[in-house]
């Protein structure tokens, strides 16, 4: 009796990881074993359990949802995910952005929490150059700046303008801080996204750049997708929460990346 009960304890407790990993996109161990007032070996235990069923992907300190390399949530279904950690990374980023620069603000969710913080705490005489329809409406509300669209065939899925058109409407611009999001950090493969035509965008974006910062929450590291926009070697900075595992942080510190935890 007492075995059957476990055992269903087990099932509900591993239904309600699967929930929160549609939810957030990904789980650490630490957090769901605090959750279920669990021993971190017994969520290990249930993470292998659930990606021998291949319900899941296992990763260093967690699990991720399992996707196809190419699979790519909408802008609005990635935008409720980590908010706080998003929020957090935003108002980082907009404490490097120094009056007088010329900075380029790439699409995504949580790039999008960099322009609502410069909302907040608005930069005079910047220039701000960005990709993303999206992040163009709310920054046209800010009168402090200058704005500047580069145009392009616009993506419905991430609302980025990318193609030859943005390739050309780069040629001869450059840029004090360039910031891109991503959707997997990984020591081997670098900074990638899903779509191949994006990334080619943003590798272009982050050519012009004398300062390349990556800002992504802690779910994106270890992970690798679809089309490389950089190798780590290419990142000069990148902004984060205080969940990425350290071994990963420490690896960072070798490569000679500087980085911020918020």
């Amino acid at each position: 009796m007492e075995r059957n009960s476990k055992k269903e304890l087990a099932e509900v407790r591993r239904r309600r990881i699967l929930e929160e990993l549609q939810q957030r996109g990904a789980v650490r161990t630490v957090e769901l074993a605090r959750s279920f007032s669990v021993s971190p070996m017994t969520i290990r235990n249930d993470l292998a359990v659930l990606a021998r069923k291949g319900l899941v992907e296992k990763v260093h300190g967690g699990a991720v949802v399992k996707e196809p390399i190419t699979a790519e949530p909408s802008y609005y279904e990635k935008a409720s995910r980590n908010l706080e950690e998003k929020r957090r990374i935003g108002r980082k980023a907009v404490e490097l952005i120094e009056k007088g620069m010329a900075v380029f603000i790439g699409n995504g969710t949580t790039t999008m929490e960099i322009v609502r913080a410069l909302k907040e705490k608005p930069v005079s005489h910047l220039k701000v150059f960005t990709n993303a329809l999206t992040h163009a409406v709310e920054l046209a509300e800010i009168p402090q700046l200058e704005v500047y669209v580069i145009g392009g065939r616009l993506r419905g899925v991430s609302y980025a303008m990318v193609g030859s058109l943005a390739h050309r409407s780069l040629a001869g611009v450059y840029f004090d801080l360039v910031f891109l999001g991503a959707n997997g950090v990984s020591l081997e493969h670098g900074v990638t996204i899903p779509s191949l035509e994006e990334a080619e965008t943003a590798a272009e974006i982050a050519s012009r750049a004398r300062k390349l910062v990556i800002v992504v929450d802690h779910t994106k590291f270890g992970l690798a997708t679809h089309a490389q926009i950089v190798p780590l070697s290419a990142v000069d900075m990148i902004i984060t929460d205080k969940q990425v595992p350290a071994q990963f942080l420490a690896k960072l510190t070798e490569i000679g990346i500087e980085y911020y935890l918020v």
